[in-house]
């Protein structure tokens, strides 16, 4: 009997068994239908075999029925044996199981798309700048080469990064080599698969979460066989097999998106640095605000440092801040009357303004003014946003939403307060403070309908709007020549979020949406409006000093002992029954001190998270920090091998996420 080692995609450390009807071409590294515990499943086959020839599996095959491979999904495998490697090495990083990595990586669809491009070759490349040239020589020698180094690009906003990757990506095809280009955001893609194709034409592929699973699939086997050797795409990108892998560049490599947020909860630059490694290809982190560990470890000479200090054809803008302890409260709410004088005098001269304001909604709370009841989520446990055009309150989190009630439920007052502000309030305010100039709100929002991000982007960049309102989405990236001024509105509701990482992506938000004033021959202005014009994040973004900001922070990260001096594991335990939960955790917090005794881990916890009911589970977390990555291994297996020889296992979730990005 002919038999296959079959993997799942579920959390299991477990392959199966299944014999290989005669009428089946089953192989290696093969997409297959099996039954498996009565519903019908993808699964991977890592091998086959003729039974006899495994006595060991033969004999434990025999004591159970087994059951036939049902179907097979392709006739010619999509993956090689460097997938099925990257899988294993992923499953032990992200402590995960091998399914779950695998089907991580590998697409789902089984019957592809037929599409084609419509781009031209134009081979679209601009003259260096000298400081340009060196950076690119310094690294197009270790592609030349055939070395496997790790560089930094660190480059400040506007320095001309990307013109920079396209030399680079130009050597590698020079040399027989594919690349991988990962940007942030699927919103990003666009704008950079233009600037590439311009250059390379249909060399480049597009992959993402957004596209069908059948293009998807295309995309995969066009890169599989050879027909595509440059790819541009968000985190899932790095997955991608392309033939002779020469270069991987990560664009803005500190951003959080980079790292998934579900099992397996990998980070793309650890993978592509394990594929760097492993396959002898270049890595290139680019960021103007790198990571704090990259940052230190390009210092400790672990990565090669290459910066460009100087903006390619425009002076850094000229940033002030404003004290809004000081501001009088008859000014303009939340709105300074230093801003509003400066937006009111770059609206007169034709040019764009960018408001920064990293929370949605029209009032983050809404309090009953008769007895302070306040209008929360019933699954998450935190206050509800209310978003006045719709008239709803709203969980970013979870989603629930109920319209704006008439009366309070505690009291049935009818009086009403909103405390604090969101874009909805200041997009409201504009209009009612400016009439007749055009007002445009971009935030997630806005944003919900196919393609209404790149419609409203279209507007802005045709000078259809005059003030631009928004979140996040609009401080990356972005080159748009209109804009002249950034006001940046209440950074203090990041900066004061409970996790250590706070004051880094405060200072690379602001850096960032600051970056997005002035192009060309028109230097740029930006206003930050804050209530700690004291803390460094602030002050550091203010001078867009990145390096005065690491200096300082990474004096605090030393002193409480974060990341990059320790390891982090976190592991968040979570469930729906509260008194199931309270169970196991008295059970764990006295199992705790029995690892503490044979590690030399540091172990927090288990207490509960700072956000700690969301939809519907109540969560807490352990936090381990160490020196040594294998001494934070025993501990989550110590961990994961209690919970599931207890008997809470159909009661409580387990989350396990190695160097974790929040602690939220």
């Amino acid at each position: 009997m002919k038999v296959a080692e079959i993997v799942v995609n579920l959390p299991l450390d477990k392959t199966f068994y299944y014999y290989i009807p005669e009428n089946l071409n089953v192989f290696k590294n093969q997409r297959v239908v099996v039954d498996f515990a009565g519903r019908k499943m993808m699964g991977f086959v890592l091998k086959t075999f003729e039974m006899e020839s495994f006595s060991d599996i033969a004999s434990r095959i025999k004591t159970k029925e087994i059951k036939p491979v049902l179907k097979t999904l392709d006739r010619e495998a999509i993956v090689d044996d460097r997938t099925v490697r990257l899988a294993y090495w992923m499953s032990k990083y992200n402590f995960c199981s091998l399914g779950e990595s695998l089907f991580t990586i590998i697409p789902s669809a089984v019957k592809e798309k037929s599409f084609s491009h419509e781009y031209k070759y134009l081979k679209d490349f601009k003259r260096l700048t000298p400081e340009q040239q060196v950076a690119f020589n310094q690294i197009k020698n270790s592609i030349v080469e055939n070395r496997s180094d790790v560089f930094l690009l660190h480059g400040v906003t506007g320095s001309g990064k990307t013109e920079i990757y396209k030399y680079l990506v130009r050597t590698a095809l020079e040399n027989n080599k594919s690349a991988i280009i990962l940007v942030p955001e699927i919103a990003l893609t666009p704008q950079n698969l233009e600037r590439f194709y311009s250059s390379f034409g249909d060399e480049v592929s597009l992959y993402h979460s957004k596209m069908s699973p059948s293009e998807r699939l295309y995309q995969w086997k066009r890169v599989f066989y050879g027909k595509s050797h440059i790819i541009i795409g968000p985190r899932s990108a790095i997955f991608l097999p392309l033939q002779k892998l020469g270069l991987i560049i990560i664009d803005e490599e500190s951003e959080p998106s980079y790292k998934s947020n579900n099992t397996p909860r990998y980070h793309a630059r650890d993978v592509a640095l394990y594929r760097g490694k492993t396959e002898n290809a270049v890595v290139v982190l680019g960021s103007a605000t790198p990571q704090i560990e990259t940052y230190f470890y390009a210092k400790k000479k672990k990565f090669i440092l290459v910066e460009l200090k100087k903006r390619y054809s425009v002076k850094l803008p000229e940033v002030s801040i404003v004290d809004m302890r000081n501001e009088k409260k008859e000014g303009y709410n939340v709105i300074s009357s230093e801003l509003m004088q400066q937006i009111v005098n770059t609206l007169s001269k034709g040019k764009q303004v960018l408001l920064f304001l990293n929370r949605r909604g029209f009032s983050p709370v809404l309090i009953c003014k008769d007895c302070g009841f306040v209008f929360e989520c019933p699954a998450c446990n935190i206050s509800l946003t209310f978003h006045k055009i719709e008239s709803e309150l709203k969980c970013h989190h979870c989603g629930y939403k109920i319209s704006l009630p008439s009366v309070c439920p505690r009291c049935n007052g009818v009086r009403f307060q909103e405390i604090g502000s969101g874009t909805e309030k200041i997009e409201i305010l504009l209009n009612t403070l400016l009439p007749g100039y055009r007002v445009e709100r971009m935030d997630l929002d806005t944003t919900r309908r196919k393609n209404s991000y790149f419609e409203i982007l279209r507007k802005i960049k045709n000078h259809e709007v005059d003030i631009v309102v928004g979140t996040q989405m609009i401080a990356k990236g972005h080159d748009i020549e209109g804009i002249e001024l950034v006001g940046v509105i209440m950074p203090d509701i990041m900066l004061n979020l409970p996790d250590f990482r706070a004051p880094e992506r405060t200072f690379t938000l602001l850096t960032q949406v600051i970056g997005r004033a002035g192009r060309k021959d028109q230097p740029g202005k930006a206003l930050i409006q804050t209530f700690s014009p004291e803390h460094y994040a602030i002050s550091f973004a203010k001078d867009q000093n990145y390096e005065g900001f690491f200096r300082e922070e990474i004096k605090r990260r030393k002193e409480f002992n974060y990341p990059p001096f320790v390891g982090l594991g976190r592991i968040v335990i979570r469930s729906k029954n509260k008194k199931k939960l309270d169970e196991f955790l008295a059970l764990l917090r006295d199992f705790i001190p029995e690892i503490k005794s044979k590690t030399n881990c540091e172990i927090l916890g288990p207490v509960s998270c700072p956000l700690e009911k969301l939809k519907n589970n109540y969560r807490y977390h352990i936090i381990i920090k160490s020196l040594e990555r294998k001494s934070i291994a025993m501990v989550v297996d110590a961990i994961k091998n209690f919970f599931k020889d207890s008997s809470y296992v159909n009661y409580v979730y387990i989350e396990i996420d190695i160097d974790p990005l929040s602690l939220l």
